[in-house]
């Protein structure tokens, strides 16, 4: 006998109808046309017109869409819709099974908000899209046996007769026509509603030797299924691997005699395969015959047509509503059957309505887009990334979004020599970390045999994978990690990249944050190295002892966006240090009106300056500034409410370096001279005397009756140093003949006193 496995139980809707004999058919994969379609069930007489106009509005609508022609399908669905509106009672009154046809409940309804969302899309493509492939395998199980009862009494029993099913033949005809035809509708939509970034990929495979144990159970719901664990284990590595989803078809174990007319088996539904892909599970016979809840006889292509599609949807958003657990759309299963389940901002009342809404109002919203997850097939770059990861970084407690009992919440533990996994309920068993594939191996003392976790790596809020464990998926549902996070939502990896310090353009420090074997570093310009520990209760690193500073921190900047967190930089020693902006096409903020010199007497106190108008970004994009001071033990700066707070006492010449930071990492810097306790006279009278001319300039620009040694920076209107002077004595002339024409700036400082000197210069 196989090896036992334990059961997949799996859900799928069931609209309880009552059957009606049709006229006796033949399987026909495609060619009906709506005539022969209601000759077949006594002509459309037998129909309402609601029925009717639904049907000829799927069928019109799908074949102009085939053709290319949206334009007529919006057109055939608008005018459905204005009639039957969506989301209306109204639909109510077609949701029966008409001379036991299967149109789909309500009928046709499902597959004309999907062709609406197919036709939105191409009437609205998206611009360039980076387009993904998913990739599908539909598995055809050559057979299945198990006892199976042949009536209500054998049910209840748990008796009937040994059988052995054979795949059904049809679905192996005409290059799996059948199947083909029932994924049609349902491809066009996955590419639609990912705005063009997904196409799947469909390939077959037979496992024509392969049997599956399946047994009927004796009570509602009824079943008649199997574990797909044989399955799996059919399937190499490789397939596995290099699958995003799976479609698993099974001869039917169905029984079908007179006592079971009414009764409504569940052969399938979704799954999750070790990676979190779907798995769509289902009966051959579901593609070929009409259930007895569903209607009566075999399928048309028409009827197929209308109402497969239906069927792969409903599963579909199983998943989608698993893999987006933070939307809270599915808790506890079908929720959406409960009206007061549905969000307050969604429309409509039907099953389809709550999927259109969910997709519109969350799922394409979602911080990481549909193509992104939708894509869970092995990524040698992320087990890349594993590997430089070490078994220790498992330890620590995990749970899934939605705990709904104390086997949701679970920690990982060490104990003499061996991991664990340690649920809330007291279950546990060993786990061993295989990081070169990206999972936690289990062994017998799982409940779940066959079933092991997988290492989830954080993405950036740019889709980037970085070496940091965010969670483990097990079963199809993601664990999060609950500790030693950053803001308790991302690791400290986010961290890891190139950067600099850099004031009016001018680089003063550079380095880079590293991760080896565990440990992170701080590794500087001239190739030193330093250790760095996690000191998460301030989000901040502490250099270690083999630094310079011992226990000195690297603050860390943390910008929070809707999609997560970003650190673009870190305060160390009183220079920020900013990393390269994320996107290299996004402008960078720009200096606009530079602050003059101040003075101050001395032990002013405080003042409070507006620097609202320094700095501005060409796209709007918000800008977030900050300051440090040269010497802030004597003179501090902060920055409140877009308004530069100063405080100090002591006497001096300060510095303040402002920086402008948007969304996109991009920076401006300026700096500006304070002083305190003295007198400008002597210090600026140099100044008076100098000559800046022309302005606006063609080539030269010329400097004179300079009273002191002095150096000019001519600067951009990114920060960026464009011409440098050193040591000018009296008088000199810049030729500006290479740059650019627009607007600049030149920096005038006094080399003795350090006084120095902003003046806004055109260059035309």
């Amino acid at each position: 006998m196989p090896k036992s496995y334990s059961k997949l139980y799996l859900k799928i809707i069931l609209s309880l109808l009552v059957p009606v004999m049709a006229s006796a058919q033949t399987i026909q994969c495609d060619g009906t046309l709506l005539p022969e379609f209601y000759s077949m069930y006594g002509g459309n007489s037998q129909f309402t017109k609601h029925t009717n106009d639904a049907i000829n509005t799927f069928i019109s609508a799908e074949d102009a869409i085939e053709s290319g022609d949206y334009n007529t399908a919006q057109n055939i669905i608008n005018n459905l819709f204005d009639t039957y509106p969506k989301g209306d009672n109204i639909w109510w009154n077609v949701f029966n099974a008409p001379n036991g046809t299967n149109l789909g409940t309500p009928h046709a309804y499902y597959g004309v908000r999907m062709l609406e969302d197919i036709v939105n899309y191409h009437l609205n493509p998206a611009v360039n899209p980076d387009v993904k492939t998913a990739n599908m395998k539909v598995v055809l199980v050559g057979c299945s046996e198990g006892i199976q009862p042949t009536t209500d009494l054998e049910l209840q029993n748990g008796t009937g007769t040994f059988v052995t099913n054979e795949l059904d033949e049809s679905l192996l005809q005409d290059n799996y026509c059948l199947v083909d035809q029932s994924l049609n509708l349902f491809l066009k939509y996955i590419t639609a509603i990912t705005n063009g970034e997904l196409e799947v990929n469909v390939e077959y495979m037979e496992l024509p030797d392969l049997c599956m144990d399946v047994n009927v159970n004796t009570s509602p719901p009824l079943f008649a299924t199997g574990s797909i664990g044989p399955i799996w284990d059919a399937l190499d590595d490789g397939v596995k691997n290099e699958t995003d989803w799976f479609w698993m078809l099974y001869p039917s174990h169905v029984p079908e005699f007179p006592d079971f007319d009414d009764d409504a088996f569940i052969t399938g539904g979704m799954g999750s395969d070790s990676k979190g892909g779907p798995v769509f599970i289902i009966d051959d016979k579901w593609l070929v015959r009409k259930p007895a809840h569903l209607g009566s006889g075999v399928y048309n292509d028409i009827e197929r047509r209308l109402y497969l599609p239906q069927w792969l949807q409903h599963e579909f958003y199983h998943h989608l509503y698993r893999i987006y657990p933070e939307f809270s759309l599915e808790v506890n299963g079908h929720d959406w059957f409960s009206p007061s389940f549905w969000p307050n901002d969604f429309e409509g009342q039907f099953e389809a309505d709550f999927y259109a809404e969910s997709l519109h109002k969350r799922l394409q919203m979602a911080c990481i887009p549909l193509a992104s997850k939708l894509i869970t097939r092995v990524n040698t770059n992320q087990l890349d990334l594993s590997t430089t990861m070490l078994e220790a970084e498992l330890l620590g407690e995990y749970s899934l979004d939605n705990v709904g009992n104390p086997w949701h919440e679970a920690e990982i533990i060490f104990e003499n020599g061996n991991y664990f996994w340690r649920n809330s309920a007291g279950v546990q068993w060993q786990v061993t970390p295989n990081l070169a594939d990206g999972i936690l191996e289990t062994g017998p003392d799982c409940p779940y045999p066959g079933q092991n976790f997988k290492l989830e790596i954080y993405r950036t809020i740019d889709g980037e994978p970085i070496p940091g464990i965010i969670g483990l998926i097990f079963q199809g549902e993601l664990y999060r990690k609950q500790f030693n996070l950053l803001n308790e939502t991302a690791p400290f990896e986010i961290t890891l990249d190139d950067y600099i310090s850099e004031c009016d353009g001018a680089f003063i420090n550079e380095g880079t944050i590293l991760k080896e074997q565990g440990q992170f570093h701080w590794v500087t310009n001239t190739n030193e190295m330093w250790s760095l520990t996690i000191d998460a209760d301030n989000e901040a690193f502490l250099l270690g002892n083999d630094s310079p500073t011992p226990g000195a921190s690297f603050k860390l900047v943390i910008l929070e966006e809707t999609c997560g967190l970003h650190v673009p930089g870190f305060l160390y020693q009183n220079n920020y240090y900013w990393r390269p902006k994320r996107k290299s096409d996004n402008p960078s903020p720009l200096l606009i009106n530079p602050m003059a010199n101040l003075e101050f007497t001395e032990n002013f106190n405080s003042e409070i300056i507006d620097i609202s108008t320094v700095f501005s970004d060409p796209e709007g994009e918000p800008l977030f500034i900050f300051a440090t001071s040269s010497d802030p033990s004597l003179f501090d700066v902060n920055i409140e409410n877009g308004k530069l707070e100063i405080s100090g006492e002591t006497a001096g010449i300060y510095h303040i370096c402002l920086t402008a930071i948007d969304e996109n990492g991009g920076i401006a810097t300026h700096t500006f001279m304070i002083t305190v306790g003295i007198t400008s006279s002597s210090n600026n009278q140099w100044l008076s005397d100098l000559l800046i001319h022309p302005n606006p300039v063609n080539d030269l620009l010329y400097i004179r009756n300079g009273a002191y040694t002095f150096e000019v920076s001519i600067y951009d209107i990114n920060s960026r140093v464009q011409k440098s002077l050193k040591n000018i004595v009296g008088s000199t002339s810049i030729d500006l003949s290479d740059l650019p024409t627009g607007v600049y700036f030149i920096k005038i400082k006094n080399l003795i006193n350090g006084a120095f000197h902003f003046e806004k210069i055109i260059r035309k």
